[in-house]
């Protein structure tokens, strides 16, 4: 080890090291108030209500990827990739995993749908911005702001497919370490795989007269195990039921908020947050103001409001009294009619307990299972690409297939997922919930 390197201490690494005479850029962009403040975001939301040990930040996570991407130019200079192209790509790579999470508000993807925020968008927006300490040491060192948000930017496809596959594919350095880090954190123990092998063994190849990232035959196996690791980690952490049912606590309170603002009333915003919300174009200093600490102090604020309801959503966050998960009963799902006459006799169901506001409590949990499939590629060969695809070289030689042609164990875990629900009540009204579940069969003809 070097003794100018600059040395962070990781449990999955052991050392993420950064040489201070080669990269004191990126030493300057870690000290910049917009990375440390990922210090103060939850990398994995709310799951610490869950698993206790998961109070890992954003922060942790970036160096983790950049350290990862470090890994992966070694094995770019190992291999003797040459070219103009190649050479000037390394801190534009090393930059875009560093600040690739910049643009995450409270409790990270947790609050992206009520607040209609899109936390790639906002990264950009942070980087873009000539407010921002990111962006003044960005230009210092004359980097290439426009390549760096290409990279973040998920459907830009401005820079080299073999640049965009290594920070944001189906196999890229974020998901490498996020799996590992939030098994590892949350003590599940799902997500184990052969990182090493997967990062240590790509070449370059060309597609289409664009070079592009393969792996050997011989990576094949650990990049299956790497699948089937976020198929696990999907299922049984991201969306554990525990989970998922405070999320849906903090977006109830957040929809009786809006209501009541909607009625004219005091909902009670802290600074932070009224200063964003009720901004025709939020500032990217206004959005930056807002971290997982706003979030609690505003549950905080609205446990003394008048609304019962609000103050009763936010009091069972913070006391941890969460709701009952029901399973989805209704067996005809492409059928309307059966889903409606189930919510509303479940809402009825949660109305004669003595909830006067049902709808606030009985709650539908889409788990948007078409979104989290741990691997998608796309059907048609033809639209295959290093975007979208993994390929794998034969070694009998040849083009490059993608590896679900190669691995037939695959195939259930691929493609589009049928979609599905859970219900959320509170836990007053488990039994008539699930008697109510159980009472007959939920189609149309009942």
């Amino acid at each position: 080890m070097a003794k100018t390197e600059k040395i962070f201490r990781d449990p999955l690494y052991n050392y993420v090291a950064i040489d201070r005479d080669r990269d004191k850029w990126l030493l300057d962009l870690i000290d910049t108030p917009e990375v440390q403040r990922l210090r103060r975001i939850h990398q994995l939301g709310v799951s610490h209500v869950t698993y206790p040990g998961a109070d890992h930040s954003r922060l942790s996570h970036t160096l983790g990827v950049l350290h990862l991407m470090q890994q992966a130019w070694h094995r770019i200079e190992a291999v003797g990739w040459k070219g103009p192209e190649i050479r000037r790509a390394r801190e534009v790579l090393l930059a875009a995993a560093l600040l690739h999470d910049l643009g995450h508000g409270p409790f990270s993807h947790l609050y992206e749908p009520v607040l209609g925020i899109n936390h790639e968008r906002w990264s950009c927006q942070i980087i873009q911005s000539p407010e921002t300490e990111v962006r003044q040491k960005l230009d210092e060192h004359d980097m290439p702001i426009e390549h760096i948000t290409a990279l973040i930017e998920k459907d830009n496809r401005q820079r080299p497919p073999w640049q965009k596959t290594l920070l944001s594919s189906e196999l890229d350095v974020d998901r490498l370490d996020y799996l590992r880090r939030d098994s590892y954190f949350t003590g599940s123990g799902y997500g184990h795989y052969d990182w090493y092998r997967i990062i240590n063994s790509f070449s370059l190849d060309t597609m289409e007269g664009k070079p592009v990232l393969v792996w050997p035959d011989k990576a094949k196996y650990a990049i299956e195990e790497y699948i089937f690791a976020r198929f696990y980690m999907y299922n049984n952490v991201y969306q554990h039921k525990t989970t998922r049912g405070f999320e849906k606590i903090l977006h109830a309170a957040w929809e009786r908020a809006k209501r009541i603002r909607d009625d004219g009333k005091d909902a009670w915003l802290v600074h932070e947050i009224a200063d964003f919300v009720e901004a025709e174009q939020p500032s990217v200093k206004q959005y930056l103001a807002m971290e997982d600490a706003t979030l609690v102090y505003q549950l905080q604020v609205w446990t003394r409001h008048p609304d019962e309801v609000l103050s009763d959503l936010a009091t069972r966050f913070l006391a941890r009294e969460g709701l009952a998960a029901i399973e989805d009963p209704v067996s005809e799902k492409d059928i309307a009619d059966a889903r409606d006459k189930w919510e509303e006799a479940l809402q009825g169901v949660v109305s004669k307990q003595g909830f006067d506001r049902p709808e606030c409590y009985a709650l539908r949990d889409d788990l948007k299972l078409t979104l989290y499939n741990p691997y998608s590629p796309e059907k048609e060969e033809q639209e295959q690409d290093p975007y979208n695809a993994i390929f794998i070289q034969p070694t009998t030689g040849g083009s490059p297939r993608e590896i679900s042609k190669l691995l037939e164990r695959l195939a259930p875990v691929t493609g589009v997922r049928e979609r599905q629900y859970r219900y959320y009540v509170p836990k007053e009204c488990r039994d008539a919930a699930m008697s109510l579940a159980a009472s007959r069969k939920w189609s149309p003809a009942a």
